[in-house]
């Protein structure tokens, strides 16, 4: 085991230590975890494979699927997807900056342990100002995964991270409770007809209303 820190957000935004030293952690290798828009989220480098591992091991998911990841700006995407369909497009003008996650067909075929076995990457530009600027900060991105073991509740307070992690992480950025206790709702747009593979944050409808060609999971 060992000592997780822990460094509670200010209320008059003087995080400028704070994020120092987060952005310390995750650019030696380390795993925190911090709030977003959403619930809470563990952050590893996502440009190094050994930290990313680590995150899936802490929670215990299995192996093959893509790892979301936290993108600074839309210009960055292009670098890493093969294409940003017309349905893709829409989504990013309504929902970017914010809880909406969309699957991509990855252009790389050197970061499996972020696409997975299909060859997909997760995408969010997150509307958080803390994880915006642990962005800018780190200078790499960022993984995006709810800070759970898989299969068990999204914690939405520093407390519930704990409960999981204590012990296993390096660092936990308390926030205080999360606004939202939904996480981010998610779009596969790797193939012209999108689908909302997780109803979350953003509701079905809403999302239907931006793009009509949407379908549920397993739904024709």
């Amino acid at each position: 085991m060992i000592k997780t820190e822990i460094l509670k957000l200010s209320a008059d935004n003087q995080d400028k230590p704070l994020l120092q030293r987060a952005a310390e952690i995750i650019n030696r290798g380390g795993v925190i975890a911090f709030p977003t828009e959403t619930v809470y989220a563990l952050g590893a480098d996502a440009m190094n494979e050994q930290a990313v591992q680590r995150v899936l091991h802490l929670k215990k998911r299995i192996s093959g699927k893509p790892v979301a990841i936290f993108f600074p700006k839309l210009q960055d995407l292009k670098r890493f997807v093969k294409e940003i369909t017309p349905s893709a497009s829409k989504l990013i003008r309504e929902f970017w900056p914010g809880p909406l996650t969309l699957i991509f067909r990855s252009k790389s075929s050197q970061m499996t342990y972020l696409t997975g076995i299909e060859g997909k990457l997760g995408v969010r530009v997150s509307s958080s100002k803390f994880v915006q600027a642990l962005l800018k900060l780190t200078g790499t991105l960022l993984t995006a995964t709810s800070a759970n073991v898989s299969g068990k509740p999204e914690p939405v307070s520093a407390e519930q991270v704990l409960n999981y992690f204590d012990g296993k992480i390096d660092l936990v950025i308390d926030g205080g409770n999360s606004d939202c206790v939904t996480p981010s709702s998610v779009v596969d747009v790797s193939e012209k007809i999108p689908i909302l593979l997780r109803e979350g944050r953003i509701p079905y409808e809403k999302l239907r209303k931006i793009v009509p060609e949407l379908k549920r999971k397993n739904k024709k």
